[in-house]
């Protein structure tokens, strides 16, 4: 019996070694996560999760009451994994999209003084940043993150939430799929979603 647990685990480790990008999938929670390219807002593309759907409207209302909520969320099944996204027609200077994510962050925390925040981070592979904090709704805590990125003339918004006990598991793979961000091209299907 513990020879076959032994077996048991020395496989998921495998798994886990063998599925770490987003191309060959990600192994998470003894699954395979596989993603593909999807179109967001008719403006540009990038690597999500092939179980993140769309989350309907009426749901977003009730997960997002306030008139400012992002424009198109992507959601699980469970609707405990959101990542959502806006996107504004205006080109802003490098040195404006890091001051303007740094004023997001100190807004945030102006309503949010409990929760932990984390410093801003520049991504690596698309012009943007992102930061991070902690935040406590009735009966459990939050993981979100909030990015600002320019593609093209476009500055995009994203956030992203879930339950914090599962916060070290999805930051890296929400920011690697922030890096796969492309403009969208003018022949790529746009009905994609």
């Amino acid at each position: 019996m513990e020879r076959d647990i032994e077996i048991l685990k020395k496989r998921e480790e495998q798994k886990k070694e063998k599925y770490q990008t987003l191309e060959d999938g990600i192994y998470l929670d003894g699954r395979i996560l596989n993603f593909e390219r999807k179109v967001v807002l008719n403006t540009f593309t990038m690597l999500i999760p092939d179980t993140m759907k769309q989350m309907p409207k009426e749901y977003a209302r009730i997960k997002y009451p306030s008139e400012f909520r992002p424009q198109q969320i992507f959601t699980t099944s469970d609707l405990d994994v959101n990542m959502g996204f806006t996107v504004f027609s205006k080109q802003i200077q490098q040195e404006d999209r890091m001051e303007l994510l740094q004023q997001m962050q100190e807004t945030v925390y102006r309503a949010n003084q409990d929760g932990k925040q984390n410093a801003c981070v520049l991504l690596k592979q698309v012009s943007g940043g992102y930061f991070t904090f902690r935040s406590y709704i009735m009966d459990s805590d939050l993981f979100q993150m909030m990015a600002l990125i320019t593609v093209g003339e476009w500055l995009i918004q994203g956030n992203f939430h879930c339950v914090y006990s599962e916060h070290i598991k999805w930051k890296r793979i929400v920011l690697l799929m922030l890096e796969t961000i492309q403009i969208l091209e003018k022949e790529e299907d746009t009905d994609k979603i």
